[in-house]
């Protein structure tokens, strides 16, 4: 029962967080609620090896990430999982009479462009990005990359860079992968 308590609080806790970090590491809708899941079953059932060497928090982001880094390291392509996107979304964004439904709105195209500016950073750079958007503190970050704050800073502030820089070019029509 008290394992019960525990996982229940650390999910109140933390349930929003893991799956925005999900999707900075899977942008397909249903791949990433598997994701997600087996992201809780694995929290469920490293829970007992916690041993609070770290904070709580640091523990669920490392399980998380790993857990995203792992289904990706499956075999899923990501020239398959793009296609496969692509598809559900005209699919999904057909009704019952066949009749489009409403286009995203600007912010919602400006988010999708800086999910997939992110999903083209290297794993470690995800992670730090992904963790800055969640409000980890320099210390935190450092402490579950094994690195030191000042690096961590210094990191964060080239990929938000890399990142602004990556954005602007698709907005304008580029690929961020084009130099």
């Amino acid at each position: 029962m008290e394992k019960e308590m525990q996982f229940k609080e650390m999910l109140d806790t933390n349930k929003d967080r893991i799956y925005r970090i999900c999707c900075c590491y899977v942008r397909e809708r249903h791949t990433r609620e598997d994701v997600f899941q087996t992201v809780l079953l694995n929290l469920w059932e490293g829970l007992d090896g916690f041993q609070g060497r770290s904070q709580m928090n640091t523990w669920v982001y490392r399980v998380t990430v790993n857990t995203c880094l792992g289904y990706l390291r499956a075999g899923q392509s990501r020239q398959k999982l793009l296609q496969k996107a692509a598809q559900e979304s005209a699919s999904d964004c057909m009704n019952s009479e066949d009749v489009p439904c409403d286009q995203p709105t600007d912010q919602q195209d400006d988010v999708g462009r800086l999910l997939d500016c992110i999903n083209l950073l290297q794993p470690t750079d995800r992670m730090l990005i992904s963790m800055y958007m969640e409000d980890a503190s320099a210390n935190e970050i450092a402490e579950v990359l094994g690195i030191s704050p000042v690096n961590a800073r210094v990191k964060l502030h080239r990929i938000k860079r890399t990142l602004k820089d990556m954005v602007e070019r698709r907005s304008h029509g580029y690929r961020s992968d084009e130099k």
